[in-house]
């Protein structure tokens, strides 16, 4: 076992590529519930209904003591604790407190865990899932195309059509907005 891994161009403020690069994970599949309990239950004497409702119960009760205002640390696996959001404001003392919102739940690896990766090793990963390096034209076109049998697009559709990873997309579809070019009737972090 490995870790699989390519390197990256870092972009720069204006979008532009710099010629520094950074390993990033190719993750190449996603392993669910499912699976995971089945591991576990050819491991130990659980099954997997058993698997199940322990997730089910730990989730139900970590999202209880998250919105107690508490940080929960599961020994060998991290920390979890919730994050907010609010506008952006000068005086604190503007903002009420339903201005306020859940923003995520962030994680922090347990000492635990990242002692069982350290060891870990890492190849290249054969399979390239680099970004179609495409002119902003060259995108404006294909997404025209598409607009002829579409009524609207999601991030998902332009990943698919331009051959992008997710940030490229994001950071394509926020110069299409500015540019007037597209309008986001969906969210920031789920455009439409």
């Amino acid at each position: 076992m490995a870790i699989k891994f390519e390197f990256y161009p870092v972009p720069n403020k204006n979008g532009a590529m710099q010629k520094q690069y950074y390993p990033k994970v190719v993750n190449t599949r996603t392993v669910d519930t499912e699976e995971l309990a089945k591991e576990i239950q050819d491991a130990s004497t659980l099954t997997t209904a058993d698997i199940h409702a322990t997730i089910e119960a730990l989730s139900n009760y970590l999202a209880q003591h998250l919105s107690d205002s508490e940080r929960v640390h599961i020994e060998g696996l991290g920390y979890f604790e919730v994050s907010l959001q609010c506008p952006e404001t000068d005086n604190p003392k503007e903002l009420r407190a339903e201005n306020v919102r859940f923003k995520s739940v962030n994680f922090r690896a347990d000492k635990k865990l990242k002692e069982k990766m350290a060891t870990s090793k890492t190849i290249r990963s054969k399979k390239k899932v680099h970004s179609a390096d495409y002119t902003p034209e060259k995108i404006d076109e294909i997404i025209t195309e598409f607009f002829k049998t579409h009524a609207f697009m999601t991030r998902r559709d332009l990943e698919s059509i331009c051959n992008l990873a997710p940030i490229t997309a994001n950071r394509q579809l926020k110069r299409l907005t500015e540019e007037k070019k597209l309008r986001n009737a969906g969210n920031r972090y789920h455009p439409i």
